[in-house]
C-alpha cells in the first residue's frame, strides 16, 4: 500500500474493502491494507491531533493512540457509514476522533453554559423558582436512582453531590481529576461509573447545557426530562451503560 498517496478517493477505497463482522474486522487490519491505514491515521490525524488536544486541553495522548481509537470507532456501523458518504473523509474522520479522544479524557465535563449557573445557586431566569444547587442535585437524584442498580444508589448521591459542588473550581479542570479522583473511587465506583454519572448530571458534549440534568434543574425544579427527547435519551444511555458495568463486573467474579 506504500504506493498510496492518502488521498480522500484512496482512503474511501480502503474503508470500502474493510470488512465489518468479527473476526475478519480485527485480521485486516493486519494486512497491507489495514498497515497502510493505522501508519496513515497516525501521521495525518494522530500527531496534530495529539498536539492539539496537549495544548488546548492538557490531555497527553501519542499519534498511535489516535490510530487506536480508529480502530475501535471504525467497527461501528454508523461511522463507517458516514464516513463513507463525507465529502471529505479525512476531515470528517478527524472530527469524530477528536470527540472521542475528548470523550474517553472525561472532556464532557468542559462546560460553559452551567459553569455561571452552576455555581449560583440564586441564579434564576424571571417567571422562574428560585432553587439552590442542593436542591437541584437532590432532585437529580430523584430521577437518577430508580434507573441504577440499587447497590449504587448510595454512591450516585455522593457522586452527584461532588459535581454539584466543587466550590469554586471550574468544570473545566474537573475532567482530570474526576475519574481518579479518591474521593469518588473510595465510594466504591469505578472510572466507567463516574463518567456515566458525570455524563448524566452535567451533559454531554457537544450539548452539555442541553443535556445537564442538574442544569435543567436549576431552571426549573419541576422539569420532567422524560417531556425532552435529549434528556430522554440521556437517561436511557446513563440506565444502560451502569447496567453493561454491573454485568461485567459480574461476569468477572463469577
Amino acid at each position: 500500500m506504500s504506493q498510496l498517496s492518502g488521498e480522500p478517493t484512496e482512503l474511501l477505497s480502503v474503508l470500502a474493502a474493510m470488512p465489518m463482522s468479527d473476526p475478519a474486522y480485527g485480521r485486516w487490519w493486519g494486512t497491507d491494507q489495514g498497515n497502510w491505514l493505522y501508519d496513515e491515521i497516525s501521521a495525518r490525524i494522530g500527531g496534530p491531533l495529539a498536539g492539539t488536544l496537549k495544548n488546548t486541553y492538557g490531555v497527553t495522548y501519542e499519534p498511535a493512540d489516535v490510530s487506536n481509537t480508529a480502530f475501535t470507532l471504525l467497527r461501528k456501523d454508523f461511522a463507517h457509514a458516514y464516513l463513507l458518504r463525507a465529502d471529505d473523509p479525512w476531515a470528517y474522520l478527524s472530527q469524530m476522533l477528536k470527540r472521542e479522544m475528548l470523550a474517553a479524557a472525561g472532556a464532557h465535563f468542559r462546560v460553559e453554559l452551567t459553569d455561571d449557573v452552576l455555581f449560583d445557586s440564586n441564579a434564576t431566569e424571571t417567571g422562574q423558582p428560585l432553587v439552590t444547587v442542593q436542591d437541584a442535585a437532590d432532585v437529580t437524584y430523584d430521577v437518577l436512582a430508580p434507573l441504577a442498580p440499587a447497590h449504587l444508589r448510595e454512591s450516585l448521591r455522593h457522586a452527584i453531590r461532588y459535581f454539584a459542588e466543587p466550590g469554586g473550581v471550574r468544570m473545566s479542570h474537573l475532567f482530570t481529576h474526576a475519574a481518579n479522583d479518591v474521593e469518588l473511587t473510595g465510594l466504591g465506583l469505578v472510572r466507567e461509573e463516574i463518567l456515566a454519572i458525570a455524563n448524566a448530571v452535567l451533559g454531554s458534549r457537544p450539548n452539555n447545557g442541553q443535556t445537564s440534568l442538574i442544569a435543567a434543574f436549576l431552571h426549573d425544579p419541576g422539569f420532567d426530562p422524560r417531556s425532552s427527547i435529549l434528556h430522554r435519551r440521556a437517561l436511557n444511555k446513563f440506565q444502560s451503560r451502569l447496567a453493561a458495568i454491573a454485568d461485567k463486573q459480574e461476569a468477572l467474579v463469577g
